[in-house]
């Protein structure tokens, strides 16, 4: 019976400790994402449409700062306001080996006012 309850308790311990393992692990481009999100944030651009769409492209160079290469949108002013906030902005997301490595994001902006 002692043998049962060791072996319960065991069993109890391992399973909580499983369960309890943090879940919320982001990878690292995920990070990056959301690090980029909050760079773009509140967007202090007037758009006559009910949304605007971009195509970011870019790197990170060896300081961890992005680099624009290119942004593809129907309006100069979301072409500028992604370069202004993004270029040469420095992130924490730790990316592992991104020498040379393009990442491309897209970005939709809705006009708050529609």
């Amino acid at each position: 019976m002692k043998n049962l309850k060791v072996v319960l308790i065991a069993i109890f311990v391992v399973s909580f400790q499983a369960f309890s393992a943090d879940k919320s692990t982001k990878s690292p481009e995920q990070q990056l994402r959301n690090e980029i999100i909050n760079l773009l944030d509140n967007p202090d651009i007037k758009i006559s449409n009910n949304e605007v769409k971009a195509n970011i492209e870019f790197t990170l160079n060896s300081k961890n700062e992005i680099v624009i290469l290119t942004v593809n949108s129907e309006t100069e002013s979301l072409e500028n306001f992604v370069k202004y906030k993004l270029n040469y902005k420095k992130v924490n997301s730790k990316m592992p080996e991104t020498n040379s490595k393009i990442f491309r994001m897209s970005l939709k902006v809705l006009n708050p006012n529609v």
